[in-house]
């Protein structure tokens, strides 16, 4: 997902690509057909069988075995209700489902092969084995030179590469720890900071890792301690209620629907009474309870929805909305757009958020304030916010991705599981991943160069500059998309 964009320009970049593609395809396509026969196997049992047979040999070929099964471990690799109906051969099941996690692999070896010495006896092994063809190795050794004349750039594509690598470390080397979270005394710090760490692990797919048995029996057995709503809600700060429903949603825990949905509703009365516009003095609480309203598949009546959001013109004066956090901001759109409001709210009401938040671009970054500090949180959102809108373009010229990758790297370096962790640090470290996330999977000229400028030399920028094309059609990674509403991945 880090790395789409990534692909993206060492696919427009290298003209031999094709052949490499072809190589592969020719290689691993004649082996499943000769071995793996459907035979009144289920799909799902010829899938294990043709990753198992995968893991063992790319094992054989050199790459580091849990490196193989932790991208096999994918959610791409499930089934959707379409795909089961039209699937009807081993070689269909591998074209469709494995091969671009396959391509990846080797795009990800290639990748690293660019700023690691320690990757060439794979690739040469690789080579040797006829799966990486000569002309290809000629052209990308070129642009390993090339690199090599940059060691800025290069630099920078090294730290970018291994993000992966270090937040996997981090985690793996805290397993005890995390798995630990539940016996934290404060309920509130207990689940806010279990969500948070999960929304990582979930974003690396690294679940297979950990044992989230005692979270689950927490959640199970303790459900009055969590059902509860908290004062000073943020972003950073989650309603517990919220994080109880999700991560109880997400590790498939059974619990009392019927007790939420009704928590829900009186948490609804509530607001509506306690604040004249919850969408702007509540605004991270109603964006969580509506987050909880659709993950127990809840409907809300027009009258309902009308109460929570639409909002008087005295909240859109600048005094009032310079006070409110630039994500705040985003997520008052967010909602807008969610649940079609956008135009009964009137473009001026919407014209006055999007000049506040255009005042939090800086320089420097994207401040949390107008006079405040830079923020992964904010920085996200400003990317999203000008996704949302199709507005991308107006910050091609901001240093972002370099702030993101920083900060990336200074939070797992402070990050610390066995002391007092801060919901800071993994707040940021998550919305870092999410920006990047942005960055490689929104397919735009715009995107791809601002990825290519901070990892790459002059010369690869004005080729993709000159391309006409974003993406081939031929490359056969994965073309992941992000969800212009909701911002989660569409697979």
């Amino acid at each position: 997902m880090i790395y789409q964009g990534l692909f993206n320009i060492i696919d427009l970049y290298l003209k031999e690509s094709k052949v490499l593609y072809g190589n592969l395809d020719e290689h691993f396509r004649s082996e499943i057909t000769h071995f793996f026969k459907l035979d009144g196997k289920t799909l799902k049992e010829m899938r294990e069988e043709i990753i198992n047979f995968l893991i063992d040999e790319l094992t054989s070929f050199g790459f580091d075995r849990s490196y193989v099964e932790l991208k096999f471990d994918d959610p791409y690799i499930e089934f959707r209700e379409k795909e089961m109906e039209t699937i009807s051969s081993s070689l269909q099941l591998y074209d469709m489902k494995i091969a671009p996690l396959v391509y990846e692999l080797f795009l990800e070896k290639i990748v690293d092969y660019l700023v690691n010495g320690e990757i060439a006896p794979l690739m040469l092994n690789l080579k040797s084995n006829g799966i990486i063809p000569l002309e290809f190795i000629m052209e990308l050794r070129n642009l390993k030179n090339l690199l090599e004349n940059n060691p800025e750039k290069r630099e920078n594509l090294r730290r970018y590469i291994h993000i992966k690598e270090r937040v996997i470390q981090k985690f793996r080397g805290s397993r005890c720890d995390i798995e630990n979270l539940e016996t934290l005394k404060d309920p509130q710090d207990r689940l806010q900071l279990t969500y948070l760490v999960y929304r990582i692990i979930d974003f690396f797919h690294l679940e297979k890792m950990f044992d989230f048995t005692s979270i689950k029996q927490y959640l199970k057995n303790n459900k009055e301690e969590w059902l509860i709503d908290i004062p000073l809600v943020t972003l950073k700060n989650p309603d517990i209620y919220f994080c109880g429903i999700y991560l109880a949603k997400h590790l498939e825990v059974k619990i009392d629907d019927e007790r939420v949905k009704e928590f829900l509703f009186n948490l609804l009365e509530e607001a509506v009474s306690e604040f004249e516009s919850p969408l702007i003095e509540a605004t991270d609480g109603l964006y969580y309870f509506l987050k909880s309203i659709d993950l127990m598949d809840l409907k809300l009546s027009d009258s309902q929805m009308d109460s929570l959001i639409l909002t008087d013109s005295k909240y859109f004066q600048p005094n009032q909305l310079k006070n409110l956090e630039t994500s705040q901001l985003v997520v008052i759109l967010k909602i807008l757009k969610m649940y079609g409001y956008l135009k009964k709210f009137g473009q001026e009401k919407v014209k006055a958020i999007l000049n506040e938040i255009d005042y939090r671009i800086t320089k420097e970054g994207i401040t949390q304030f107008r006079e405040g500090f830079i923020s992964s949180e904010a920085t996200y959102y400003v990317l999203f916010a000008n996704y949302m809108r199709n507005t991308l373009s107006k910050l091609k010229n901001y240093p972002l991705l370099e702030q993101v990758v920083s900060r990336i790297y200074r939070n797992l370096e402070i990050l610390d599981f066995c002391r007092e962790t801060n919901n800071d640090l993994v707040s940021e470290l998550f919305y870092s991943c999410e920006s990047l996330k942005l960055f490689n999977c929104i397919e735009t000229k715009e995107m791809i160069i601002h990825l290519a400028r901070y990892l790459f030399p002059k010369n690869v920028v004005e080729k993709i500059q000159e391309s006409h094309v974003i993406a081939h059609g031929n490359a056969k990674f994965r073309h992941l998309k992000v969800n212009k509403i909701t911002g989660e991945t569409i697979y």
